[in-house]
């Protein structure tokens, strides 16, 4: 089947509109200062709006959440869009998407995918794809997980009931940082977030005084952890994934913590410690904390390593803003809405340090250090150290195009 390519800058009836800007479609975390767009709630007057769009395969959106259903049903359904949501998981096989409910099917997405969806109709749900576009498939075809509802965190928070979302940066065509040696970052990111989704996967004991994390039961498996990349997804997870689909899964999911797995390319200076940083979101409640937290047990991990360290000027947890609006500076942390940090390991371009990321020792050790630190973030109210203030940041991070980002087809 040929593959399915949307049209670029239409509208729902064919009418050009702006452009996304620099970032929205790439999975590149030194984004410019998109403005997300407004979360539409005229769910029937927007299906007056759409209703002459059956031609029109799909539409660039900046947020999945500020979707609205872009193909409306059939003349005859008069049917509102229920304010449901979650995440629908697709099957052995793949899933076709359609044009909208009622219509054609235009394109069969491969199996492993992830769809957050935040509307349905009846028995369809407007989902987000991996390029940033919405479809709508059917709930009967797929697995669908029900947005879970946010916990508070503290002593009293429940593990097993616990929804994180983990999203391993770039992909595809996206590489993000190569090593000396050609080391791909992008691999890097997704084997690490896999492990931590192992260890979270089952019930642990952590020794707190050493770190240690062993088979038991005094921290409970989590209830549900999402991949935006699932190494069970289509080329073994690596596929491109834009800024607005990651969010939009973890704010499907209704998930307690978003945490984006990376490393980091070309440090200004050396330093006598890892250069480590763990971005936060200014936005959101609480990501200060879970920075904090996770560069803490980051520096535990990796003390027991020897590399010639480099790094920036400022260590630890940070956060970046625009100084004309006080948004965040990173698409994926100023659209996201629950706590949400950008975790740099580091330095792939180094050549010691890459050879440590090479090795499944340094991994399991950052995924470890990842795993402790978001544990202590949800079951109590302790603040790590090295936590800085925002810092304002007025730099451009260029232009990258979203334009040719294909969708996985199923064999």
């Amino acid at each position: 089947m040929p593959e399915w390519k949307y049209p670029e800058n239409l509208s729902a009836g064919g009418k050009l509109h702006s452009p996304l800007s620099p970032g929205d479609q790439m999975d590149t975390t030194k984004l410019g200062r998109a403005q997300p767009i407004a979360v539409a709630v005229a769910a029937v007057a927007a299906i007056a709006i759409f209703a002459t769009a059956a031609s029109v395969m799909g539409v660039r959106i900046a947020q999945a959440e500020s979707a609205v259903p872009t193909f409306a049903p059939s003349p005859a359904t008069k049917t509102v869009p229920v304010a449901t949501a979650g995440v629908a998981l697709v099957p052995s096989g793949g899933v076709d998407l359609w044009l909208g409910p009622d219509r054609e099917a235009g394109f069969r997405l491969h199996e492993g995918m992830s769809l957050p969806f935040l509307h349905r109709i009846e028995d369809w749900l407007l989902v987000t794809t991996s390029c940033n576009d919405s479809a709508w498939v059917r709930a009967a075809d797929v697995a669908i997980q029900d947005q879970g509802a946010p916990q508070p965190t503290g002593a009293s928070f429940n593990v097993a009931d616990a929804v994180i979302v983990l999203d391993p940066g770039h992909g595809d065509r996206d590489w993000g940082g190569v090593g000396p040696s050609g080391l791909s970052e992008k691999s890097v990111n997704l084997d690490i977030a896999d492990r931590v989704r192992h260890l979270m996967s089952a019930s642990r004991n952590v020794d707190w005084d050493s770190g240690a994390i062993t088979a038991g039961a005094d921290v409970a498996a989590f209830g549900s952890v999402i991949l935006t990349r699932d190494v069970a997804g289509p080329n073994g997870g690596d596929f491109e994934a834009g800024l607005g689909y990651r969010a939009a899964i973890a704010t499907a999911a209704g998930a307690d913590a978003l945490i984006s797995i990376h490393n980091n390319t070309v440090p200004r200076l050396d330093t006598a410690v890892p250069g480590s940083e763990v971005f936060y979101s200014v936005g959101a409640e609480g990501s200060d904390r879970l920075a904090g937290l996770i560069y803490e047990e980051l520096m535990r991990s990796f003390a027991q390593f020897e590399a010639d360290w480099s790094g920036g000027e400022l260590l630890g947890a940070r956060a970046r803003i625009d100084p004309d609006t006080g948004d965040d500076y990173y698409g994926l942390l100023r659209r996201a809405t629950m706590p949400a940090v950008i975790v740099e390991g580091i330095y792939i371009s180094e050549p010691d340090q890459e050879a440590l990321l090479a090795t499944e020792e340094f991994r399991t050790a950052y995924a470890e250090a990842v795993y402790r630190g978001v544990v202590r973030f949800l079951t109590s109210e302790e603040v790590g150290a090295g936590v800085n203030d925002p810092e304002l940041f007025p730099y451009d991070a260029g232009t990258v195009s979203g334009n040719g980002c294909q969708l996985p087809a199923q064999p």
